[in-house]
């Protein structure tokens, strides 16, 4: 049998070859999680000898990741605003830079009495709990196109405060105005979605990433439909992609929102763009 040492050595080895980013992480926390032991465990005791099942799972999941497969649909989870979501196939794992969202959320709701907040495209919901958990004030309605994807954000809502609904972006939530609504829509142009990482362009959910030729149709269509699903005074907040914000200020604008402005990332990219309803 092998030792820890020596399975995680292999299974580096394998992952640099095949491109992937980060090899050792991604072997240390596939073999906890096959050995069911903490990664810290597994680094101090290198001589340890997982069982013959653990071996072999691990194995089966370095196999998987080596053909670029997303580390979260191995494990089937993803750490997000400090909380883990579970993520199939069928969703966009969550992403450290969208928690920029959640801040902006939070930052511009958190004195407020009660507040009513819809988040457009759930995907696994991270953002729409993330704020539901984060403000206690607030209710939180979500939706969401993609059954597959609703089942997977209802999972991950249990005994949240939040209520979530199937449909085309704010169609499920006629006869509701809001305080503010969030979305991370898909924002990547068609014709560069073949050009990046595998772990994306083979895996993730097209329909979560496709932005239409220069990726932002959806963001046209929010600046067009929440004005009548905002409260007077109620904000519109959208992530974008790297260069994006620009555009979408004009667009914005040109719907006559005001306060139009934008918050950066911890990389210093526009990455959220908000605006008011008059």
């Amino acid at each position: 049998m092998s030792t820890a040492e020596q399975l995680l050595r292999d299974a580096v080895a394998r992952l640099k070859e095949a491109g992937v980013d980060t090899p050792v992480l991604d072997a240390e926390v596939l073999l906890s999680r096959a050995a069911c032991r903490s990664r810290t465990d597994l680094l101090t005791h290198p001589e340890y000898q997982p069982s013959s099942q653990a071996a072999a799972q691990f194995q089966e999941w370095v196999a998987r990741r080596t053909n670029r497969e997303p580390l979260a649909y191995i494990i089937g989870e993803r750490e997000f605003y400090g909380i883990s979501f579970q993520v199939t196939p069928a969703v966009l794992i969550p992403r450290q830079e969208t928690e920029t969202l959640v801040d902006a959320a939070i930052e511009l709701l958190k004195d407020r009495t009660h507040s009513l907040v819809a988040d457009i495209g759930l995907g696994s919901g991270a953002v729409a709990v993330s704020i539901a958990r984060s403000l206690s004030n607030a209710t939180v309605y979500g939706t969401e196109s993609s059954k597959a994807a609703l089942e997977v954000a209802k999972l991950n809502a249990v005994g949240r405060y939040a209520y979530f609904l199937k449909g085309d972006l704010l169609e499920p939530l006629a006869g509701l105005t809001f305080d503010l609504i969030v979305s991370n829509p898909p924002y990547i142009p068609t014709a560069e979605i073949d050009n990046l990482a595998p772990e994306i362009s083979k895996y993730e959910p097209r329909q979560a990433l496709d932005g239409g030729p220069d990726g932002l149709d959806y963001h046209r269509r929010l600046r067009s439909e929440s004005p009548a699903y905002l409260k007077c005074g109620g904000t519109l907040a959208v992530e974008v992609g790297m260069g994006q914000a620009e555009a979408v200020k004009k667009l914005f604008t040109e719907s006559r929102f005001v306060d139009v402005r934008s918050v950066r990332d911890l990389m210093d990219i526009e990455r959220v763009v908000l605006g008011d309803k008059p």
